[in-house]
């Protein structure tokens, strides 16, 4: 319950200072980016959120299933964009899955 808590304290967190800061960010981004600053400066991930995030990762393919509602709901819109849509998404999957791993191999590394 603790884990939830922290994820959905930074989740306001990033909320507050996107509206507050008139950032052009979501607020779930600026939540994470406030999140990781956190734990660089705690220097670990309490046992809590780490035993959840592992749960939680687990069952990350269901984030993709808004996707293939949406591709289904807005056919026509695919037909004629498709290509690009899919590119935006391929790209907005693709760089973050190679930044986190990169920023995480640093991290490993750094801490061996």
């Amino acid at each position: 319950m603790q884990a939830i808590f922290i994820l959905l304290l930074f989740q306001l967190a990033g909320e507050v200072l996107v509206r507050s800061a008139h950032i052009p960010l979501s607020g779930g981004i600026m939540g994470m980016i406030l999140l990781f600053v956190f734990l660089l400066i705690y220097g670990r991930v309490p046992d809590s959120l780490s035993f959840f995030c592992s749960k939680f990762l687990q069952h990350l393919a269901l984030f993709f299933l808004p996707v293939s509602a949406g591709v289904i709901t807005l056919w026509p819109l695919f037909k004629q964009e498709g290509i690009t849509i899919v590119l935006v998404m391929l790209l907005s999957m693709i760089v973050p899955l190679v930044l986190c791993a990169w920023c995480l191999d640093k991290l490993l590394s750094r801490r061996m």
